[in-house]
């Protein structure tokens, strides 16, 4: 048998974490648009326990009006909806001038592979 087990003294006031230095950086703000409100609810919820700030939409129209107002840093788009293609949505986008990156969504999706795609295309 052996004595009690050591353990090394905690001292009494622990150093401080250092302070951040600079601005901390916002989030990614990623522009969810599927018509299906389940699927939207599920991509919104995974994109923000990732980090990320998400607006969520569920038509082309409502896309490219909110794409124009809040300037995401990334749409992810359901390829069929009820008013536009995803890709219809995406190049109006461009044409309009806005370089946003676009991940077309397929059906079916992982919701692990979507999230690491918007994350490597946020980071090049």
């Amino acid at each position: 048998m052996t004595g009690p087990a050591s353990f090394p003294e905690v001292p009494p006031n622990p150093p401080a974490p250092a302070p951040v230095s600079g601005p901390v950086p916002a989030p990614a703000r990623v522009l969810v648009v599927d018509d299906e409100q389940d699927v939207r609810d599920l991509l919104t919820e995974t994109f923000r326990l990732a980090g990320f700030d998400v607006t969520a939409v569920g038509t082309g129209v409502a896309a490219l009006n909110t794409a124009y107002a809040e300037t995401p840093d990334l749409v992810v788009l359901d390829v069929r909806l009820p008013d536009f293609d995803g890709a219809d949505v995406a190049r109006i986008l461009r044409d309009a001038g806005r370089e946003v990156p676009v991940v077309l969504l397929p059906k079916p999706f992982s919701l692990e592979n979507v999230v690491t795609r918007v994350r490597e295309m946020l980071a090049a």
